[in-house]
């Protein structure tokens, strides 16, 4: 007759396995007492002091000095140790590279834009990359060994080793292997509209639904869409889904003359559509048939996403959100001309930042995905070297 109790290899990897449900209890709640752990994890209080008293040990969390309120012992509480290392989320485009860097929760702790231009040959667009990622990490007082991993928002086709297939906005800027090219112990590159539909899901419009299905259409001087279905980042086998750039009859790219057409040649082409816009919200004529006329260019992709999708929500993103007083309206209009259900439409909330916050949430991923869910022990030190 077998023996009921659990042998030596049973309780380790019950130990393991509560250590990472004590971490996820105190990851997601914040700083919590012990009590609050017990509860959030299911877990018999002896077994998660003990967890506590080793997590703490190993840098995993932080037990903080307890307030005294009245007479017997003060309840401890912990919290994740979120300073161990942090992340820097990039957005390489055309006319600009931009970096936020984040502690390992999430908050973002600096953000830095500096200008470039489509011409700028490869080499000085990835320098530019890496004084960004300096820089970010300047400002907030970090050194840049701290940073564990980067993640990378580029414009074009990227395929899923990081290398950029196709980039029509950037002459030379097809076949930049940009996993290859930073020094992070870990580096994760995507397409530029996918991760700001990520930032949508963990930061913007479907915070508090994750799992609702979302269509992003990221709107400026570049078009994309992207998607979100089942709580999921739709990439494609190779990197391509929802790319429509190469699609005859889809006219976004053209649509953007028509905001262009209704500004003063002395305004950089940069600037344009912000003026274009500027101009239909105080009631300029030209402007207003200009702005309905784009919106019609925008529309036919996003129509052929949502007949494919049937999505919940879908989302007006990316620099030109910031219009969206005087362009989801007509927006709207053409899509209720073309399609049989529209779907709740939604501005973006992240503006221009929404790539870089969607690539430092991959690189959260994925120096998560190293720590927790590869190793499938005990968990390290929380340090450097655990990369």
């Amino acid at each position: 007759m077998g023996s009921s109790v659990p042998d030596g290899g049973d309780q380790t990897r019950l130990r393991h396995l509560n250590e990472r449900a004590v971490l996820a209890a105190v990851r997601s709640a914040g700083e919590s007492r012990v009590a609050q752990i017990v509860a959030q994890s299911g877990i018999g209080r002896t077994a998660v002091e003990e967890v506590l008293t080793s997590l703490v040990a190993r840098r995993w969390l932080v037990e903080e000095s307890p307030a005294i309120r009245g007479r017997g012992r003060p309840a401890r509480s912990y919290r994740f140790r979120s300073e161990a290392g942090y992340v820097v989320g990039l957005d390489i485009g055309a006319y600009s590279v931009r970096g936020v860097l984040t502690d390992l929760d999430g908050r973002v702790l600096t953000e830095i834009r500096r200008a470039v231009l489509p011409e700028l040959p490869r080499r000085s667009r990835l320098r530019t990359a890496d004084r960004v990622v300096v820089d970010c990490a300047k400002a907030a007082d970090v050194r840049v060994e701290q940073v564990w991993a980067i993640g990378v928002g580029s414009t074009g086709l990227v395929d899923p080793d990081g290398t950029v297939v196709q980039a029509n906005a950037i002459p030379d800027w097809a076949g930049t292997d940009l996993s290859a090219h930073f020094g992070a112990p870990v580096v994760v590159a995507h397409n530029d509209s996918q991760l700001a539909a990520l930032a949508e899901q963990r930061r913007g419009v479907l915070l508090g639904s994750p799992d609702a299905d979302l269509v992003f259409l990221h709107a400026g001087r570049r078009t994309g869409l992207a998607m979100v279905l089942e709580g999921r980042l739709r990439r494609g086998a190779f990197g391509a889904a929802a790319d429509m750039s190469q699609l005859r009859g889809v006219s976004w790219e053209p649509a953007l003359e028509y905001l262009h057409a209704v500004v003063s040649d002395e305004i950089p082409v940069v600037d344009k559509a912000k003026h274009a816009f500027a101009a239909a919200r105080d009631g300029d004529r030209a402007a207003r048939t200009a702005v309905r006329r784009y919106a019609r260019g925008m529309a036919g992709a996003a129509a052929t996403a949502i007949a494919i999708v049937d999505p919940r929500v879908l989302v007006l993103g990316g620099a030109f959100s910031q219009a969206a007083d005087v362009l989801l309206e007509p927006f709207a209009a053409e899509l209720a001309r073309l399609c049989p259900r529209v779907p709740e439409l939604r501005a973006s909330s992240l503006g221009a930042w929404c790539v870089a916050l969607g690539a430092a949430s991959h690189a959260q991923d994925a120096v998560d995905a190293r720590l927790l869910t590869a190793t499938r022990g005990a968990l390290p030190d929380l340090a450097a070297r655990s990369l």
